[in-house]
């Protein structure tokens, strides 16, 4: 179902990037022999791109996408070949051993994997040996329905050995074109190149993405015939090349949150189709895409009212047919989320009738989020699924649908004016909560009366963070001590309750902790409350004792107690990409406490407010003291999660005058 979909919608972006003739093919050939290892390839190039943190280093990567005809739909195929050299430095790369090969389709459609080549080469004597990857440690693991997976691991690996493999894919699926990464992560590449021979039968949008520029773009014309059922087909070839040289491993920067996005690679988006007579257009708008999903029977007509009737019986088990609407939606909410067990699958599509997995009482995030809008439909409750793209997937187009982005279903309840997002398949998340990852821009509504979009931005979230101080003079009166009460944000609370799930996750809590105040302090009489209501933010008590310090001439104090920064989180001098908070930050701290018996107030810090790029953030620092006390009102607030590079520099230097500012003690001096 997800291949017919794949067939109909396309992102057609109208910011392909130009081809231009840079230098001839055979001036930028590949560097290295396939299939050839010498005594003198161990010896690496001198490259900017290898440095002394290189654990490995790609020499080549090369993959190629031509299409040739097939018999089995009278049309064509893609073949993708892949040909990669390692050099592997140090055990900490022995990761790029392990080869991972997806297969997509299933039957007489799966894609067939062919010339599989696999050899590690090593120096022994002087010489130059070569130990092959046997068949037998090749393994085939069916992930989902419609996919399968091919795993095998190098042998003989050493430290310093040479990997090299190849392989060729061909696919039924012409519409979804692999893309190519010319930037890996951790590890530099000398040498990447990716080719594409396209036919006039097929019309694709190619965008670049990241910050380096190609040695080689490259693009002519050619004529051939595909045979299609027996009939040869003329059409005209557009090949197009890229080369890049010597790419840097990707350096990662704090506050990214999928590096992945920001590499050096190019993707291939579908925009027509010809038979050679006619020019087909695939359908680019949003509405025809929602259209084509709700009278699907894998998406849409799966929670149609009538043909989800089977669900009705355990409607009426779960809620009441009487009284309020928000009632009868936490309910059924409830019941998938405390009941089910939810199956790892990126698929918007379900693989198994609602029925069978309400009685199974498992499935995958679509199917139990499916299963969940089909009973809140039951009971006559407006429910709708909404489809997006997680961060780890991109971001969808606003104009055009690309299905091959979109892995991840919602439900979206509306009652009178309210819209309540809910996902079901997490069974941490409260009841209008969705995850973190579902916060990435456009995310569309499936439903009849499609004429708007949703977004789901970071900014959009709201995760105050709240913390009340109290500290009195102790009754032996060489001290203070108070307790502290901190209302967490929902987002840090439901990391909070996953870790208490963990073994021994109160015990290393409150070490934690107690290391965080250091042996001068001690915590007693921990208590977390709402930690099982997951639909609240957990708060935090506990009582503080400072047993020492507080004798001498002199008692510096600190009075941001908690979550002051003790450095710039925003450390390096430039940055290249963008800065990404997962949510905007809005911290309030209020701190009262004794001014210790015999001393007064000799230096106070003074109070300060400062604004960052206008409304973009505020921060405040207010002291105050009278004859028996000091106080402290601290407001940190930060109202966007995403800047430019450009606005690199003044965040960092806003985030610097805070940690400067919390750091600053009250001084206490004996009368």
């Amino acid at each position: 179902m997800y291949q017919k979909l794949l067939l109909k919608t396309v992102w057609l972006l109208l910011l392909a990037f130009c081809i231009e003739n840079k230098n001839a093919f055979s001036q930028n050939d590949s560097p290295v022999t396939f299939g050839k290892v010498t005594v003198s390839d161990f010896d690496l190039p001198k490259s900017k791109a290898i440095d002394s943190n290189s654990n490995a280093v790609i020499i080549a990567n090369m993959g190629s996408v031509e299409f040739i005809g097939n018999k089995n739909n009278n049309w064509v195929s893609y073949v993708y070949t892949k040909r990669t050299r390692i050099k592997i430095l140090n055990k900490k790369a022995f990761d790029l051993a392990t080869i991972i090969i997806h297969l997509n389709g299933m039957g007489d459609y799966q894609d067939k994997i062919d010339d599989l080549h696999a050899s590690t080469y090593n120096i022994e004597n002087g010489k130059v040996t070569e130990t092959k990857l046997n068949n037998s440690d090749i393994y085939d693991e069916q992930i989902r329905k419609s996919l399968h997976e091919k795993r095998f691991t190098m042998p003989e690996l050493r430290e310093g050995s040479i990997i090299e493999y190849s392989y060729t894919i061909t696919s039924f699926y012409y519409y979804n074109i692999p893309d190519w990464n010319f930037q890996y992560l951790q590890y530099p590449c000398l040498y990447s190149e990716f080719k594409i021979s396209i036919p006039d039968l097929l019309r694709f949008i190619m965008l670049k993405y990241g910050i380096d520029s190609f040695n080689v773009v490259k693009s002519d014309d050619s004529y051939t015939k595909l045979i299609m059922a027996n009939v040869n087909v003329g059409t005209n070839i557009h090949n197009h090349k890229w080369v890049m040289k010597d790419i840097p491993a990707f350096k990662y920067e704090d506050f990214i949150i999928e590096p992945r996005k920001y590499l050096d690679k190019i993707e291939f988006n579908l925009a027509q189709v010809s038979n050679g007579k006619e020019v087909t257009s695939i359908p680019t708008d949003w509405k025809t895409a929602t259209k084509d999903l709700i009278a699907d029977k894998d998406f849409g007509k799966a929670i149609d009212v009538e043909n989800a009737s089977n669900l009705y019986n355990t409607m009426k088990k779960v809620c009441s047919l009487d009284g309020d609407l928000i009632d009868a939606a936490k309910r059924i909410y409830f019941y998938v989320r405390d009941n089910f067990t939810c199956l790892p699958n990126d698929d918007i599509f379900i693989q198994n009738d609602l029925y069978d997995v309400n009685k199974k009482h498992k499935g995958s995030v679509a199917e139990l989020n499916m299963l969940l809008t089909a009973l809140l439909r039951q009971r006559g409750i407006r429910a709708d699924p909404v489809i997006l793209a997680t961060k780890s997937y991109g971001h969808l187009s606003d104009t055009f649908p690309v299905f091959e982005k979109i892995n991840y279903v919602i439900c979206m309840v509306t009652i009178g004016n309210d819209r309540i997002f809910l996902d079901a398949s997490d069974p941490n998340m409260g009841f209008g909560k969705i995850p973190l990852d579902c916060y990435n821009g456009l995310a569309e509504i499936i439903y009849e009366q499609h004429n708007d979009s949703l977004y789901l931005y970071p900014t959009d979230i709201k995760e105050p963070d709240v913390t009340s101080v109290l500290l009195v003079n102790d009754d032996k009166g060489n001290g203070e001590s108070g307790s502290l009460e901190s209302t967490l944000g929902y987002y840090e609370s439901y990391d909070l309750r996953n870790s208490y799930k963990e073994k021994d996750g109160e015990k290393k809590y409150l070490k934690d902790l107690q290391t965080h105040y250091g042996p001068d302090v001690t915590i007693t009489n921990l208590h977390l409350d709402s930690l099982s209501q997951l639909e609240e933010p957990v708060k935090i008590n506990y009582d503080v004792d400072f047993t020492n310090g507080f004798d001498g001439d002199i008692i510096y104090f600190n009075p941001v107690i908690k979550g002051a920064y003790k450095e710039n989180p925003f450390k390096a001098s430039e940055r290249k990409y963008p800065v990404e908070l997962p949510y905007p930050i809005d911290e309030t701290y209020d701190l009262t406490m004794d001014i210790p018996n015999g001393y007064k107030v000799d230096e106070l810090p003074k109070s300060v407010q400062a604004t960052f790029n206008g409304f973009d953030g505020i921060f405040i620092y207010q002291m105050i003291k009278d004859a028996y006390t000091v106080q402290l009102h601290m407001q940190l607030k930060i109202n966007r999660a995403f800047f430019a590079p450009g606005d690199y520099n003044s965040l960092r230097d806003f985030f610097t005058m805070v940690v400067k500012k919390q750091s600053e003690q009250v001084v206490f001096k004996k009368k």
